[in-house]
């Protein structure tokens, strides 16, 4: 009878897939170092009570309570009239008013994407806005930002930019809350 004779089995080579895993560490190491990642502070609007306040505890001057609607036809600014429009009285005709941006869109139509936007005209405004408050004693480092839900989270990244610093540097409304959007 012969014997069949059984191959020896070859040592499996473990070299390539080694010098592979030598390689990948650092490549990986270092496209996680690359990896930044962005905080945004903000917060959300305290809920108060819904009970009205005593007669005797009514403030002499309101809080100026500053809100930024941000549509695709611009940006609306809502709060005490008297600081939204120093100086001048808001139209009678407040139906023909209603929904129309205080800060429209540089095309005058629906905003196509975040250049349409008038970022100078709102900090002009808000610059305004706070120097009348100021004045008044009534000065606040806060305001509200309420959205469209389908406005893109870059514009509203440049809307709360443009509402903590005017464009010559000074401080206007560092503290800012995101509210609930519209469905629009």
């Amino acid at each position: 009878m012969s014997k069949r004779e059984m191959p020896e089995e070859e040592p499996l080579n473990l070299v390539p897939i080694m010098n592979l895993v030598t390689i990948l560490i650092p490549v990986l190491l270092m496209a996680i170092k690359s990896l930044e990642l962005a905080v945004i502070d903000t917060s959300l609007p305290a809920i108060s009570p819904s009970s009205a306040a005593p007669p005797d505890d009514i403030p002499d001057k309101p809080p100026l309570q500053l809100k930024m609607a941000v549509t695709n036809q611009g940006i609306r600014l809502l709060g005490a009239n008297e600081y939204l429009y120093p100086g001048q009285v808001k139209s009678d005709n407040a139906d023909e008013e209603q929904g129309k941006p205080d800060v429209p869109c540089k095309s005058n139509a629906r905003c196509k994407g975040i250049d349409d936007y008038n970022w100078s005209d709102l900090s002009q405004k808000l610059a305004l806005i706070k120097k009348a408050a100021q004045d008044d004693d009534r000065d606040s480092d806060s305001v509200v930002l309420i959205s469209d839900n389908n406005i893109k989270y870059e514009i509203l990244v440049k809307a709360m930019d443009t509402s903590r610093r005017s464009a010559d540097g000074n401080k206007l409304f560092p503290s800012v809350s995101i509210a609930g959007g519209t469905n629009q």
